[in-house]
């Protein structure tokens, strides 16, 4: 018997974000909300959403455009990459509890940064901006100094790709993971390229406008995201297109939207024009639920999380560069838990009647003293009873009698014949 899905119930969020929210992203426990917009980047405390102290505004690198966290071999500290608007990438690091901005430079040939992924395990970064460029880097410890510095493996320029999302390919156990690109022109080109070099391994196209891609490896699949017809879902393995997702469009105009897995890959979540947020069963595609923001604006950033084994959704309303926005936050709700306090109260008080139970057998069928002792004045009709002198000294037997007298402390041990 199938179970009915539960809702996602919408929580406290942030009701005055400093300027607009272009990106967002949730540390890997879950605690630590980064959100990315026209006023620089900022953290917040996912468990109420208050703002955390933050290393640096905007200044001169332009609004926040990408934010991902990575985890550094050696480094057990949360670490924050972004990219900015014009052509900045930064590392934020954590040390005692405080994010500090470990370093900053601008690419060559400065624009848009609109896309970064991390390999952790070999503790490189790889990046793409508005102009065509995609780039590797390493970043290492310097051993004297002990800060981390990042150093370019290569830069490649490409030609009308106007790449929207980049990532490390699936893990192959080498220090030279490919770099998978995808870009918005030429329907959708999708470029792998060699990680130490950057030269092309493989190239195709999906057919389709990208605006935005997400990858769930474990699953060996990834969707991209059409501002025309919506997201779609392919395998990695054979480059076909397993399911397509509707989402109504109601405006005239397009743009990109940010597109997640949710769910540990069970679901799909993407924003919409019209002010909500949808969300797809990644199998068969049917709507699961639909999360309205209260107005009809664009949505176009989401972000997923598991926080405390709870799925949860976060989107952000688009506005004007200068205003304020607000961050919704939509938890799964949980079937109600049994805790056993009730099945653990009945275990007790079965055991509280056993122990009564016998205490009441002993008492209407025995009746002994305990100290200087002059009679037993009743046993089991046909049993045999013995007292025994605690001093070893009496000892008597009788069916239905008195034992003989003692001035000693006796136990009476009562035995049925068989």
């Amino acid at each position: 018997m199938r179970t009915a899905r539960l809702p996602y119930v919408q929580h406290q969020g942030i009701d005055r974000h400093p300027g607009s929210v272009m990106t967002m992203a949730v540390n890997e426990n879950g605690t630590i909300l980064a959100s990315g917009g026209s006023q620089g980047t900022w953290l917040w405390n996912v468990a109420d959403m208050s703002s955390l102290r933050r290393p640096s505004g905007a200044s001169s690198r332009g609004a926040t455009l990408v934010l991902i966290w990575a985890r550094q071999t050696d480094e057990a500290h949360d670490v924050l990459y972004g990219g900015t608007q014009n052509g900045y990438f930064f590392c934020w690091r954590q040390k005692n509890g405080v994010f500090e901005e470990t370093f900053v430079i601008q690419i060559p040939e400065p624009s848009e940064i609109t896309a970064m992924a991390f390999d952790s395990a070999n503790n490189r970064l790889c990046l793409c901006s508005r102009n065509d460029i995609v780039q590797s880097w390493a970043i290492s410890k310097d051993p004297v100094t002990g800060k981390w510095t990042p150093t370019n493996i290569f830069s490649r320029k490409f030609s009308r790709l106007s790449p929207q999302a980049i990532t490390f390919a699936a893990f192959d156990n080498s220090q030279d993971r490919d770099i998978i690109v995808l870009g918005f022109h030429n329907s959708g080109p999708v470029y792998t390229l060699r990680g130490k070099t950057g030269e092309t391994a493989s190239a195709w196209s999906v057919g389709a406008k990208i605006g935005d891609a997400a990858f769930h490896w474990k699953d060996g699949v990834f969707c991209v995201e059409d501002p025309y017809s919506g997201p779609s879902l392919f395998r990695l393995s054979d480059q076909i297109k397993s399911n397509g997702y509707e989402i109504g469009r109601s405006r005239g105009d397009v743009r990109p939207r940010k597109v997640r897995f949710g769910e540990q890959g069970a679901t799909l979540v993407c924003g919409s024009d019209h002010g909500c947020v949808y969300v797809f069963d990644t199998r068969s595609g049917a709507e699961l639920a639909v999360l309205s923001v209260g107005s009809t604006e664009w949505v176009q950033v989401v972000e997923t999380a598991e926080v405390d084994d709870v799925s949860v959704v976060f989107a952000a309303q688009t506005g004007s560069l200068d205003s304020s926005e607000e961050i919704f936050v939509w938890k799964r709700a949980q079937p109600a838990r049994n805790t056993g306090t009730t099945l653990e109260k009945l275990v007790w008080v079965a055991k509280a009647l056993v122990v009564l139970g016998f205490l009441a057998f002993v008492y209407q069928n025995v009746e002994f003293t305990v100290g200087p002792m002059r009679k037993v004045t009743r046993a089991f009709g046909g049993a045999q009873a013995r007292t025994t002198n605690l001093k070893g000294s009496v000892s008597a037997d009788f069916k239905g009698g008195a034992a003989k007298d003692s001035k000693d402390f006796v136990v009476v041990d009562v035995r049925r014949q068989l």
